[in-house]
């Protein structure tokens, strides 16, 4: 008789220990869905999504000012950044990501037109770190 109580009482732990375990995940779930009132415009991306973008637009600022500085400073091209970094980091974008590359292409195709020069690309680009609310990132 007594077995079977000891037996009961760890069946009455562990119900008790999945109902806590079930309290703690539904409370995070719920304190982890998005409002709409995110500090960016892309309130439905993940927080995964979000580091790459931040990554991205980090890595396009960097190659942007080092490029900047390299061209003040009267540097020859052998200078100039050759910014394989920024599109490294554009190839790890999500998918979502590349909707906003306007006409040209992926944001991988812009951010690659962009380090060989072309302005308009890099404008595209700016214009993406911005949308995602990493503008303060680049130049």
């Amino acid at each position: 008789m007594e077995h079977g109580g000891v037996r009961g009482g760890r069946i009455v732990r562990r119900v008790a220990g999945a109902v806590v375990v079930a309290a703690v995940v539904a409370g995070m779930v719920s304190g982890c869905s998005s409002d709409g009132s995110g500090d960016s415009g892309d309130s439905g991306a993940s927080e995964v999504d979000r580091a790459w973008q931040e990554n991205y637009c980090r890595e396009l600022g960097s190659w942007q000012r080092a490029r900047n500085s390299a061209t003040e400073e009267g540097a020859e091209s052998d200078a100039v950044p050759d910014g394989d970094a920024v599109v490294s980091a554009a190839r790890q974008l999500p998918s979502a990501a590349y909707e906003g590359a306007g006409d040209d292409g992926s944001m991988l195709d812009v951010t690659v037109m962009a380090v060989r020069g072309d302005t308009n690309a890099e404008g595209e680009a700016v214009a993406y770190c911005a949308a995602a609310g990493f503008e303060t990132l680049t130049r």
